[in-house]
């Protein structure tokens, strides 16, 4: 990789207030509950960012509730791509999510539909 060159094709952008819960995949299907809600540091059509103490494995399957107040939310699969110590005990936890479409495993149209509509509200400088 080129020293400076930015990878990601989509804006990050932060939502105030903005909560994230989260599901893991077990060894017969999915946790029931969602998790505690996490402080969102930043969003994207891609991927998310987010606060939280538990560790994660490299590509780890989740269900994310992205939660904005006063509007909507949306469910999405994700593949956690990195993880980063902060200060005290919380990690920064970065997920990709996974491609939008029609078929198993894919995210749902509708739920690009609404990350664009947020993009276009929170993006300040394009």
């Amino acid at each position: 990789m080129v020293q400076g060159f930015e990878q990601r094709t989509c804006h990050r952008f932060e939502i105030p207030n903005g909560k994230l819960f989260y599901r893991g995949k077990r060894l017969f299907g999915w946790e029931k509950e969602y998790t505690p809600a996490h402080n969102l540091l930043n969003v994207s059509k891609g991927g998310a960012s987010f606060e939280c103490n538990e560790s994660f494995k490299p590509d780890q399957r989740l269900i994310i509730k992205l939660v904005v107040p006063d509007d909507t939310h949306i469910e999405v699969f994700a593949n956690v791509r990195w993880q980063r110590e902060t200060s005290g005990f919380l990690k920064a936890v970065g997920v990709v999510f996974a491609p939008f479409g029609r078929g198993f495993n894919l995210n749902p149209p509708a739920a690009l539909d609404v990350l664009r509509r947020w993009d276009a509200k929170y993006v300040k400088v394009r």
